[in-house]
């Protein structure tokens, strides 16, 4: 790539400039956007030295995006998820900043995975990424917050996913608050990231449908957790917890979710906790066919027309982490 060649802004994708660790060779070119022409210039090219002059030459500009062009993509994703873990042990960087940099680089490698669901090196950077993104929600008090204040709410299945990774993480942080080293909470997110992972091959027409889907559509959604499980398969990343996340998490406590129906204690715990965040991130996101609910809204709602799909003790803990952040949660409380 040459200095000023024209390209169509579809070739190149955001990352937000904390994702760059100084001291590191960049094996991607990094390109400026022009602000007023929407032309994009090369900053700097491939494999070259990311200085602390360069990131202050960045910074003294206001700039805190920069571009990668998407052909690039294999090579930023591979440096991003291997260096997650200097951003999320960094002492000079404060939390917001982390939560910044965690969450967009686990939404560039999710969005990418969906486009390639089947790609072994994509589903290991994604583990490798969010395993990271566990370590900074266990033992960082400000994780959960910031994280939250993150969470978009417009809908694509691969932004949808780390919301609900975020939910179900900080959900299960309270639940098992007295016996976090006896779950593997890296394996936990794992399946929390990849639960909709079947969807991937599903038709954007029929998960972004505008109504109600005819039997034949819902016959198609309703198979995704299968299709996930074998995905998982065929690549050879499957193991018992991703299994139950994957394969369980649209199970109901009465009985009537799917694919087999199961109730109660057949359902595994972490598909319960994954449940909860599911259909709390689907209802407060902006769909094509209807407006998001507000955090108040979705909780009344789940609590008075759901009551029977959720695990009651889980879900008065999953009301709490809104209680806890008032910046993300309604002041009235839906449960009392």
């Amino acid at each position: 790539m040459m200095p000023g060649e024209d390209l169509s802004g579809l070739s190149f994708f955001p990352i937000q400039l904390q994702s760059l660790r100084v001291e590191t060779v960049l094996p991607f070119p990094i390109f400026l956007r022009h602000a007023s022409s929407g032309q994009y210039i090369l900053y700097r090219s491939k494999n070259t030295s990311f200085t602390q002059d360069i990131l202050q030459q960045l910074i003294d500009n206001r700039i805190e995006e920069i571009y990668v062009p998407r052909s690039e993509r294999d090579e930023f994703f591979e440096y991003a998820s291997r260096e997650i873990r200097h951003v999320v042990r960094d002492p000079d960087m404060d939390s917001r900043q982390k939560a910044e940099v965690v969450y967009s680089t686990t939404t560039r490698i999710m969005e990418d995975l969906f486009a390639t669901p089947r790609a072994s090196r994509r589903l290991r950077q994604a583990k490798m990424a969010i395993h990271y993104s566990v370590e900074f929600i266990l033992y960082d008090e400000n994780a959960t917050r910031n994280l939250l204040k993150l969470t978009s709410h417009d809908y694509y299945t691969y932004t949808h996913s780390v919301n609900v990774t975020i939910y179900a993480l900080a959900l299960a942080r309270r639940v098992y608050s007295r016996e976090l080293d006896r779950h593997n909470f890296k394996l936990l997110a794992e399946g929390f990231l990849l639960h909709d992972l079947g969807k991937s091959v599903i038709p954007a027409s029929i998960i972004n449908h505008p109504g109600k889907l005819n039997e034949t559509q819902w016959n198609l959604m309703r198979q995704h957790p299968e299709i996930g499980r074998k995905i998982l398969e065929e690549t050879h990343q499957n193991n018992e917890v991703l299994d139950a996340i994957v394969y369980q998490h649209h199970e109901r406590i009465d009985g009537k979710g799917y694919p087999r129906q199961i109730s109660r204690t057949e359902i595994h715990p972490y598909a319960r906790l994954c449940a909860l965040a599911d259909v709390f991130d689907a209802i407060t996101t902006v769909r094509s066919y209807r407006e998001p609910l507000t955090t108040f809204e979705a909780l009344k709602t789940m609590k008075d027309t759901m009551g029977d799909h959720f695990d009651w003790d889980y879900f008065n803990e999953f009301v709490k982490l809104f209680r806890e952040d008032s910046d993300s949660a309604d002041p009235a409380d839906p449960v009392s």
